[in-house]
């Protein structure tokens, strides 16, 4: 897809029984993640756990089943009534993402989406590179899905050490390559927030101005339907 133009008006396999491991304590705690005297502080509510970081994948596990953790995104958890905000959100993705990828990798689709508050943590965060860059494709990490396409300056905004699609440039992605239920309760939320500047009308335009694009007028439509589900008709 071009970018917009300047500026646009199975279940699991039983594994043999073997004793219970221990559950994970968080520092300062007992073995059941409750507070225990001691001089070592819980940790700081801002604090990410990442798999060795210090627990590992089962007792990470653990602590989500338990209520003490709540997944972030990819593999990066925080405490439980920790406000998911956008710092935590950088934190976690400079924590887990290459440095290539850092550099030269924008979050785009439900990865923009998520990180602008308008959609829950992707299963698999797209990640878009710019056709016009050199950059390595491979290895892919896993949980990461790379789209290549072209994107103008006004397509991206940094976000300390992250790139990410702009609202408009989300909302337009959103309505061409997402059209299941996650991407569409995603555009309304988008389009309904007001913060973001990306009322019905501007990304309606913005389509159009695509030209013969492939899947225009369906993506036209979803936005249509979007914008009358959240009290915004298109005239």
């Amino acid at each position: 897809m071009s970018a917009l133009p300047h500026p646009p008006p199975g279940p699991h396999r039983g594994v043999p029984d073997r004793p219970a491991r221990p559950r994970p304590a968080l520092p300062g705690g007992d073995r059941s993640g409750r507070d225990a005297p001691g001089p070592a502080p819980l940790p700081r509510p801002g604090d990410l756990f990442l798999p060795g970081r210090p627990f590992d994948r089962v007792e990470l596990r653990a602590l989500v089943a338990d209520g003490v953790l709540v997944p972030v995104v990819l593999e990066a958890h925080a405490l439980r009534g920790r406000p998911v905000t956008r710092a935590v959100k950088l934190a976690a993705l400079e924590a887990q993402l290459p440095p290539h990828l850092l550099r030269r990798g924008v979050l785009g689709r439900l990865s923009a989406a998520w990180f602008y508050d308008c959609a829950a943590p992707p299963a698999v965060l797209p990640v878009l590179l710019d056709k016009l860059r050199r950059t390595t494709m491979s290895p892919v990490p896993e949980g990461l899905a790379l789209h290549q396409v072209t994107l103008g300056g006004y397509d991206v905004h940094t976000a300390g050490p992250v790139q990410v699609t702009t609202p408009l440039r989300t909302a337009v992605d959103l309505a061409l390559h997402v059209p299941g239920p996650e991407g569409t309760a995603a555009l309304e939320r988008l389009l309904d927030a007001a913060h973001l500047h990306c009322p019905p009308a501007l990304v309606a335009t913005a389509l159009r101005s695509f030209g013969r694009l492939p899947g225009r007028r369906a993506a036209l439509l979803r936005v249509r339907r979007a914008a009358r589900a959240v009290g915004r008709p298109l005239p």
